[in-house]
């Protein structure tokens, strides 16, 4: 059984009760005023955008592609080797150079390897692996040493 309330209490329980019922009716026109406003002003089917067009269809910017002028085309190319092997007009057939291996990062521990790219793709290599001919024979924090006594050094990135 609960104890009784002195009338002290009893008035500021009634006086916390009030200022809840006030306090909610006090709030109830801001939240059904902007609805009521907003249904009345809106024709039906408009959205509420803020006033924004909505275009009737999507265009994105034109843009022009630009080509190594150094490399022949896929025609030239085709007729390169569609023909004899000797190139009209002086133009020796397409062959992209070789790109040189670049370390890109080096794991020292037991055992190190290397993150090494060549020709575009990237390999996991440890001590004796291949680069092209040459043999890895160190890894070391700065690089790779290979069988013919040249170095391939860590790839700094750019910043």
């Amino acid at each position: 059984m609960l104890p009784g309330l002195y009338d002290t209490d009893r008035r500021s329980l009634k006086r916390f009760a009030i200022m809840l019922i006030a306090g909610g009716v006090a709030v109830l026109p801001l939240t059904t005023q902007s609805s009521s406003i907003a249904g009345a002003a809106a024709a039906p089917g408009d959205t509420y955008d803020a006033g924004l067009a909505r275009p009737t269809r999507l265009t994105f910017p034109g843009f022009s592609l630009s080509r190594d002028p150094f490399v022949p085309t896929q025609a030239i190319r085709e007729k390169l080797e569609a023909g004899s092997g000797a190139a009209p007009t002086g133009l020796a057939p397409y062959a992209p150079a070789p790109v040189a291996p670049i370390v890109r990062a080096i794991v020292v521990g037991d055992p190190p390897r290397a993150l090494v790219e060549e020709d575009g793709t990237v390999r996991v290599l440890a001590l004796g692996d291949r680069i092209g001919t040459l043999r890895i024979t160190a890894i070391t924090t700065e690089g790779l040493t290979l069988s013919d006594g040249s170095h391939l050094l860590l790839a700094i990135p750019r910043q």
